[in-house]
């Protein structure tokens, strides 16, 4: 996968001598107190008496002229400064900031706020069998609080939120006033392991809640921006109906799919792709193509350099006219960390031009870094910031390298020069295009070779298939960028220009959805990855670190050896990932999914079992969660996926989960399929397009015993594990499919685990009239419903700890208490997240995920 590319970043010639760059040491300073705050958290006391102290010393060493002890005291006062900066964004927020008024589950309220930035339209996603519950049209809007309404008495809000209100409002601007009328819930936090932390991520941004208005009419303007104290949002607003004017151009002049991918590839509204079309561009490692950064900025201002060397415009005045269009085109597009980045690398070069001077690369990295971190300093912790600084600095670093690979000394390009003069111009023509696609080719090889160990951490996918792709798609995006800046640039002034520029956009991105479509299908294209440790990362890009230091004091010999060091580590990062697993523990994981369940088995002998895979949010999501723990412990594969019964809620995940995970057979109830609906044909369809074999379970047989090929079997596996099926019963008709759910008991290590599904009446009556069940940990039936007999299974399994896997809008409080009131202790995924089970000879160890069994709400 690669990330941006500009093409300032690789200079025609190595420089001749090594400059100094102090800011490259600023930088570390700056970067090092964000990470200690980040990992340390110190008081604000701490860093203020570090800076204190260390600007006092400084101003001290400096009056004795000693040098060296007054810069190091700069760089402590520097360290201290940036952990402040740290520390005030994403630890301090005031009394009355909405994060500290949400509630589990969401609460009611009513809120007023300023809108900061025009709505966007979330167009409804296609339809999806597997979904439970459609969803239409929204628009998110980004609200700073004003007040919060606490009875009839209204009281002071701060603070920042999402509102997400279902249809579509766009006549609501930057700067109005509203009054919401919604639910008020925080953002969601990481609840399993490996998740994405989605409440860090919006954090980073100060933003700590979401609302939701599940109707147009509960959201009212009490105050439109221009009346009032609401005028000082003019700057925002003219932004606002600069986007709109640009997305609106772009639709009118393109077909609806090439629409979709220009308002994502040229303003960064990636809401208009459906996510399935998200998708595509990801598994083909061409995602960066939908998110602004650098390589956008650059061949915007590329494209615009060309356009003022064919006007004749002077170079000092172009190079002020391509830095104010690169500025004015990150604002446009709302200013992400990597087209910031790439503005300031223009903004840096474009003033050494005007000032004649030679511009340092990595001391203008190093002012663009400094720039993101100072806008927001927990941008350092981001994925997108990190690639996007990784793949220029690997371009500023191997690009001269590769030159002078390449193309040898300055002799020898003059002797090639001297050649290619004297070719016929067709053969000049094929040698530049061979030479510029080898660089091209050049360039993709090094920014993935860089990236994507990160991505595979993050992301957990491989892209070959990216490195040509990215090739051949060069020019296409290049064209599409340059052609639709024009469409809504100059396309509403002059009709007939920007009419042939659509005509040349359109069909540009249809060449590239095409690429992307046909890369897609191809063998191995892509693959889904555990993705290496984090120890492991630090090691690999910490290698490369010093490497890039110690290159230049190293002879050709020495450089060669670096690559011994490397490929060592390499080595040990595949030799852990295939490290043979643990014989002495069972792991059982209850993952919060909401409204449904998926319980990872991780079997003594290394072999993977995953029981059911659903819930009442999104089919895709919720796979993304199931996928994101499997890797997370280090399993690419499922050797068997349990499907308990014919609910949605159990199953709609299975079909995103076959296209990240491989899968060894899927075991279904007798007669899953024997009722029709739409769901259960989806279902059906994704297990034979994956080409995984379908088996029945029922009462008796035990899973995964390899005597007859990892089919269910009716005798018990000698060892000191095993799965047994105890309902339903082979040949029975079950009165519903909670009550036919497959139930499975797991044995380790003289402990048991009891997984119910959505077991109800009459199906629970028939099991416990059956045999004692005794077990240790027991899934309560049906997500705790009130059908779940709590008093039958108490008697009858007695467990010292009861799970239930649910969202908390059923008001899951009776049944909670039946449990408690016999001493069973109980952890909702709901409050305290995945609960992780370990089975071993010395006993059984259960641990909620957030730690929280006390009955508490998520963590703020």
């Amino acid at each position: 996968m690669t990330t941006d590319q500009d093409s300032t970043t690789v200079p025609s010639s190595p420089p001749r001598a090594r400059a100094y760059q102090p800011l490259l040491i600023v930088l570390g300073a700056v970067c090092l107190g964000i990470f200690l705050d980040r990992r340390a958290a110190p008081s604000p006391g701490v860093w203020w008496g570090l800076a204190a102290a260390g600007w006092s010393t400084w101003l001290v060493a400096w009056q004795l002229r000693r040098s060296r002890i007054a810069g190091v005291a700069l760089l402590l006062a520097i360290v201290a400064a940036a952990g402040v900066w740290h520390h005030l964004r994403w630890s301090l927020f005031t009394a009355d900031d909405i994060g500290r008024f949400v509630q589990e589950p969401a609460e009611p309220v009513c809120v007023e706020a300023l809108v900061e930035q025009a709505g966007r339209r979330l167009a409804a996603p296609e339809y999806d069998p597997m979904r439970i519950i459609p969803q239409g049209d929204r628009t998110q809007f980004e609200l700073r609080l004003q007040k919060i309404r606490d009875g009839s008495v209204w009281r002071s809000a701060s603070g920042r939120a999402t509102l997400l209100v279902d249809g579509q409002m766009p006549d609501i601007r930057a700067g109005d006033r509203l009054r919401v009328f919604g639910k008020l819930a925080g953002a969601r936090v990481e609840c399993n392991p490996g998740q994405f932390d989605r409440a860090e991520y919006l954090r980073a941004d100060r933003v700590r809640a979401t609302l939701r208005a599940g109707h147009r009419e509960c959201v009212v303007v009490v105050e439109r921006a221009g009346d009032g104290a609401a005028g000082w949002w003019l700057p925002r607003q003219s932004l606002d109906r600069a986007r709109q004017a640009a997305r609106s151009a772009l639709w009118q002049r393109l077909e609806p799919r090439q629409a979709a991918l220009a308002s994502a590839l040229l303003l960064g509204n990636r809401e208009d792709l459906d996510p399935v079309r998200s998708l595509a561009f990801q598994v083909t490692g061409t995602i960066h193509l939908l998110a602004i950064s650098g390589l956008h900025v650059g061949i915007i201002a590329l494209a615009i350099g060309f356009l003022l060397r064919l006007l004749r415009v002077p170079r000092g005045q172009a190079a002020v006219l391509i830095a104010l269009a690169a500025v004015a085109y990150t604002l446009l597009t709302d200013a992400q960390p990597p087209a910031i980045r790439a503005s300031v690398l223009v903004v840096v070069f474009s003033s050494a031009v005007v000032l004649g001077r030679r511009p340092l690369q990595f001391h203008s990295l190093a002012v663009a870094a400094l720039v993101v971190l100072i806008l927001n300093p927990a941008d350092l912790f981001r994925t997108g910031p990190q690639l996007s600084f990784l793949a220029v600095a690997a371009l500023m670093w191997f690009g001269p390298i590769a030159f002078r690979w390449e193309n040898g000394d300055e002799t020898s390009r003059s002797l090639h020069r001297l050649i290619d003069e004297n070719r016929p111009w067709h053969e000049q023509i094929a040698f530049w295009l061979w030479r510029f696609f080898r660089g091209l080719t050049l360039i993709s090889l090094i920014v993935s070779f860089v990236g994507m160990p990160l991505v595979m951490a993050r992301f957990h996918i491989v892209t070959p298939v990216a490195i040509p792709l990215n090739v051949l798609l060069w020019i296409p995006v290049t064209v599409a960028l340059s052609s639709g800046f024009v469409v809504f640039t100059v396309g509403w002034l002059i009709p007939p220009v920007g009419a042939v520029a659509g005509w040349i956009c359109n069909a540009s991105l249809a060449f590239i959805n095409g690429a992307i479509d046909a890369a897609q299908r191809i063998p191995h294209g892509h693959s889904w990855v555990t993705g290496p440790a984090e120890w492991w990362l630090w090691g690999f890009y910490g290698g490369l670190a010093v490497a890039a230091v110690a290159w230049r004091r190293l002879s050709r010999r020495g450089r060669r050896w670096l690559a011994v060091p490397l490929v060592a580590w390499i080595a040990v990062g595949l030799l852990v990932g295939a490290r043979p697993p643990r014989g002495d523990r069972l792991e059982c994981t209850f993952l919060s999914v909401g409204h449904g369940l998926s319980v990872v088995l991780v079997l003594p002998d290394g072999r993977t079992v995953l029981y059911d895979a659903g819930s009442f949010g999104t089919p895709d999501s919720t796979a993304q969660v199931i996928a994101s723990c499997l890797w997370h412990k280090g399993i690419g594969r499922l050797d068997a996926l349990v499907l308990s019964h014919a609910d949605a809620d159990h199953y709609n995940a299975v079909p995103g989960l076959l296209r990240r995970v491989s899968v060894g057979a899927v075991y279904v109830p007798p007669d899953m399929f024997a009722r029709e609906n739409r769901s259960l044909r989806a279902l059906r369809e994704a297990i034979d397009t994956a080409g995984v074999p379908l088996h029945e379970l029922a009462a008796g047989d035990f899973l995964g015993d390899r005597s007859d090929g990892g089919h269910g079997s009716d005798r018990p596996h000698e060892r000191d594990f095993r799965i047994e099926v105890l309902h339903p019963v082979r040949q029975s008709t079950p009165a519903s499919d909670n009550a036919g759910s497959l139930v499975l008991l797991v044995e380790g290590f003289g402990r048991r685990i009891l997984l119910t599904g959505d077991l109800e009446s009459p199906g629970l009556d028939e099991l416990l009239a059956k045999r004692p069940v005794d077990c240790d940990v027991l899934l309560v039936p049906h997500h705790g419903s009130r059908q779940s007999n709590p008093p039958g299974l108490i008697d009858v399994c007695r467990p010292e700890t009861a799970v239930i896997s649910g969202s908390l809008s059923r008001n899951p409080a009776a049944i909670e208490q039946a449990y408690r009131s016999a001493g069973v202790r109980v952890l909702h995924t709901a409050r305290v997240g995945a609960v992780e089970v370990v089975i071993s000879p010395t006993g059984v160890d259960v641990e909620p995920y957030l730690s929280r069994s006390d009955g508490a709400e998520l963590p703020k």
